[in-house]
Formats: C-alpha cells, structure tokens, sequence
C-alpha cells in the first residue's frame, strides 16, 4: 500500500464514480492509445484513507509534454435514477456530471499564519477531497485537437496539501499517441441553442454587450465538443411553445413594412454568425419556418410598421395562407442574397416544421408548398418518425427518431438522426445522466454503421419545463424538464460568466470521434470490410446494440486503433 494519506484511482471516461462507492475494479484506466489529433480523457478518482487527519483541500501539479485540459468532476443531484424504460439501474443520489474546468499548473502562493502556511492557487479554486467520499479530477489530452507527434508519454499528477504544502498523493498514466490522424468530421452534428434560456438563467438582456460574452462561451464548449451546426433564429424558433402562447423574442432578422413592401436588416444575424465562427462553429440551421408538430401556423415574427415595432404573423396566421407565403417569397430571396454574399448559403439548413405526422401531414404538405421552389438545392430536413411521410416526398432530408431508422435505412439517400430522453430502452444510446457511458458513446458505431450524415438533438441548454414553462437551475435540478428528464434537456450548466462542460457531453464526442476512427479505416481497407470488421466484433449492429459493458466497448477501440496503426505503417 502507498505511503500516501491520498487514496489515488486512475480510471476510464465512462465511469461514473459516486462519492459514497467509488471506482469499481472494471472502472480502472485500461484504454491508452488515441489518434495524433484526437482528445482523449480520463479521470483520477482520490479521497482521503480512513483516520486522515490533513486538510481536506488539495491543488494538483501536473507534468507531462502533452496539451492538456483540467477539470473537477462536480456532483448534481438525481432523485429518480431507476425509471422503468432504463436497463442501467442506478440508485438516486449525487452524480457525477458537471465539469469545473481548473487551471493547468497555476502559480501557488504562500500565505503565512501564524501557526502554517497555507498554498494557495492564483485566481483558483483548490479541489476538494474528504475521508467519507470519492472524488474526481477530469483530464482531456489534446482537448484543441492539435497534430501531437506519435510515441509513448507519461502524464504525472501529484496532489499537495493546501496546508502545508505536502505531497499526499500522485498518479502516473503511461500513454500512447498513435501515428494517424482522424479525418475531419463530416457528421453534422447540432444541439438546438436556445437564446431565452441563456438570458433567464443568467439574468442578461437578450444581444446586450453581457449577452455576447456568454453566448461565446457557450458557443466555444459545443464546438470543442463536437457540435458544428448551430440553431440559428432568423424568427423566435416556434418550439415547445403552447398554442396561443409566445416564447421570449429572440429574433436575429429586422424586418420593416412600409408602403406594402418588406425591407430586412441582416445586420444582427452577420453579429450572432460572427460571433459563433469565431468560437469555431461552421454551420447554421434557420428557425423552423412554421409552428411545431403539423406546421399549422406561422412562426411569431416581429416587424415595425408605421413606426410601431409589433408581430404581424403569428399563431392567427394561416400557414399556407396568402400573407405568409407573400412574406416568404420576399425573405427567403433576400435571405440567400445576403448570405451568398457571405460565403454562406451552403452552409445553412433549413427546416418546414417540427416531427411533422401522418395525422397532420396535408398541413405540412401545405405549408412546404408555400415555400415551393425558393429552397431548391439546399439542405432542408425535418425531424419525423414515419416513412410514409418520406415515401409521399414530403420530407427532403429526413431525421429520423434512433428507434425508427432501421425503416429508412437502405430506402434514404441522406439520412440523419435523433433522440430524445424517450429513446433510451432496450440498450439504446442516450445522455441522460441515468444512462451508462458506454451507452451514450456507443451512438458513433450506430451512426457509422447506417451511414448517418447528421445528428440532432433538441436540448442544448433548454432549463425550462415541458412547453418552456418555468425556469430552473440544472446544478440543482437536473430534471426540470417533465420530472424524469434527468439532463436530457441540456448538455452544460450555466457558471457565473458562460457555462461549464459535462461528462455526457464528452463521452458523447468520444462516439463521433469512434464514428472518425472507423471512417479513417474505412479510408484504408474500404467500407465493407470496415463493417465487417464492426460486425466480427458486435455482430449485427442496430440503434438497439448495446455494447455490454464499457470494457467491451474499449477492447473494440484498442482493437480499432492497432488495426489503423497497422495500415498507417504500410
């Protein structure tokens, strides 16, 4: 046994330790070799051994030739863990999520009391550890996806004792940085952003100086992470709204009626888009352009006329009626003339209306005939769960629910998909915090093996109830969308000036970054002889393959990584 007073456990990405069990033997860090452009995390669970009696605050030195992020794995509480549709079993309690992100190495400063000296971090929070409970550190290797050059590392951590500044504790992990690169992801991937929650959960006023501040960061944790496609909300994006009710304003687009003839100002979208690329997004996606489910009405879009900035379309506008189609054959013109002259145009997506169904699908057919001809040759695509609908020609681009793709796969061109919270039985992939890492990481072999070109998601950082009622804080209540959600409505938690990364969020890059892998074998062997290779390992792969255990699932990517280090040295 270590000498150290500091328990030390190096353990995998998809381990969930709890405070009050810590890391399982099956936990321990057994993956620890990555591509040379490639994040790669893991975590170091520690508490204090039993009759300890030094300080219960710590800071961290790390040394090591590689780029490195550093975390404190933070708790949240889940009340109901065990949910009926859920093969994990979990029990209620803290558990781990929530990211703080720390300073790598900070510059420690002794502070002298009378009777110690107390170290403290510059401009840092020290971590916390205990005798009666696990924590975590999170560590991201090549977070900002730079080419490392490949060979064998070492990654030491020492942890040192706020008072007095003794080393109670270290852990060193061997690693391995392989000689190839992943391609560049073609998955467009989107978790829709909502403006309004930004502003309710912070208290900022929607586009002020604070506002831009905090959108950057929340822009700057989706792409670090994976996303690269971006709700966009040309009109307040008419989702989750009750009918007759309103949503917060959040449109980018100024529009002007004057003597019969609309005049738009795209001055606001250039800032949101400039904005978001310069925190690395690439691409867009327009507010749907009629309401959700059935595409009944018009979107709430504001206007100034005569002076008076009011709504003129709204829940009492007819879809496909005279005046909203009028209107779209003026916008949508003049939106694509601004954007081509941006560089743009290609790098937007449109959408009709939200999971249209076969009961309202004259209504949806309708309202994309009074867009008609205006959206030819772009990338429109709907989320729905029924192939009647794309048989009818209905859908351009369909998304499809992860438990109704196998009905469009092999009958699709282009096929996306999504899920929701409810797309979590029988070992199908999902985030909630309930669901196991492997899991939610597992949905990059589903996606590579039904050839999916995009992934949608509807909570990015949605912190209201069901139909956006009520305002919550995911730090304390991480199920504030129908009591059960569990965080599937939102992928980070809001801090005092941006917000903070989850677990969920990262192990969920880790899967398209599998999806990567597989596409980079794929460009060496082919691609069905790289499904074949999935499928000795899996055997028949659908949404419903459940990897087993996370071992299983990275015995998988060891296997994967010495199969492209093989051809890479050919």
């Amino acid at each position: 046994m270590s000498a150290y007073s500091l328990q030390t456990v190096a353990v995998h990405s998809l381990a969930k330790v709890f405070p009050e069990i810590g890391p399982r033997e099956e936990d321990r860090l057994s993956l620890r070799s990555f591509m040379a452009n490639e994040p790669f995390s893991f975590q170091i669970a520690y508490k204090f051994r039993e009759n300890t009696t030094v300080a219960a605050t710590l800071h961290a030195k790390i040394q090591t030739e590689l780029p490195i992020s550093l975390f404190s794995v933070d708790y949240v509480p889940v009340l109901q863990a065990n949910l009926p549709h859920l093969n994990d079993k979990y029990r209620a309690g803290l558990f781990p999520d929530r990211l703080i992100e720390k300073k790598v190495n900070p510059k420690v400063n002794v502070v002298h009391f009378p009777w110690e000296g107390v170290y403290i971090e510059d401009d840092d929070v020290h971590l916390a550890a205990e005798v009666d409970s696990w924590r975590c550190i999170w560590i991201t290797v090549n977070e900002k996806r730079k080419k490392l050059a490949p060979g064998d590392y070492t990654l030491k951590v020492e942890f040192f004792s706020q008072k007095g500044g003794a080393k109670v504790g270290e852990e060193e992990i061997a690693l391995q940085v392989i000689g190839a690169s992943l391609p560049k992801q073609k998955l467009k991937c989107t978790n829709w952003f909502h403006c309004d929650c930004l502003c309710d959960v912070h208290g900022v006023e929607l586009f002020s100086d604070r506002f831009w501040d905090i959108f950057a960061d929340y822009i700057k944790k989706a792409t670090l992470n994976g996303m690269n496609l971006l709700l966009t909300p040309c009109f307040t994006p008419p989702l989750d709204t009750p009918i007759g009710k309103e949503r917060m304003t959040v449109q980018l687009v100024g529009i002007t009626l004057a003597d019969g003839e609309y005049h738009f100002d795209f001055s606001l979208l250039e800032k949101y888009i400039a904005v978001a690329q310069a925190n690395g997004m690439e691409y867009f996606e327009h507010s749907h352009l009629f309401t959700q489910w059935g595409a009944k009405a018009a979107p709430k879009i504001m206007a100034t006329v005569d002076g008076k900035y009011k709504r003129i379309f709204g829940w009492n506008t007819v879809a496909w009626g005279k005046k909203y189609t009028e209107f779209l054959h003026a916008y949508i013109p003049a939106l694509l003339a601004f954007l081509k002259s941006k560089g743009l145009d290609k790098k937007f997506m449109f959408h009709i209306s939200d999971e249209p169904t076969p009961q309202n699908s004259d209504g949806y057919r309708k309202a994309k005939g009074a867009v008609g001809d205006l959206l030819d040759g772009y990338l429109i695509g709907d989320a729905l769960q029924h192939y009647e609908m794309y048989e009818q020609g209905l859908a351009q681009t369909p998304i499809v629910a992860t438990n109704h793709v196998h009905e469009f796969y092999g009958r699709t061109k282009h096929l996306w998909a999504y899920y929701t919270g409810e797309q979590s039985y029988d070992g199908m992939s999902n985030r909630m915090l309930s669901c196991s890492g492997e899991r939610n990481r597992m949905l990059g072999i589903h996606l590579y093996m039904h050839e999916i070109e995009g992934f949608l998601h509807w909570g990015y950082n949605f912190y209201y109830d069901v139909l956006s009622q009520g305002v919550s804080n995911p730090t304390t209540d991480v199920s504030c969308y129908l009591g059960s959600s569990q965080g599937s409505s939102f992928l980070v938690y809001p801090t005092l000036n941006g917000c903070s990364a989850s677990m969920r969020q990262k192990v969920f890059y880790e899967g398209i970054n599998d999806m990567r892998a597989l596409q980079l074998l794929e460009s060496y062997i082919g691609k069905a002889a790289t499904k074949a290779f999935v499928e000795e390992y899996f055997g028949k792969v659908t949404f419903f393959t459940h990897p087993g255990t996370a071992e299983n699932l990275f015995t998988f990517r060891k296997l994967l990584n010495e199969k492209i280090e093989a051809c890479a040295k050919k």
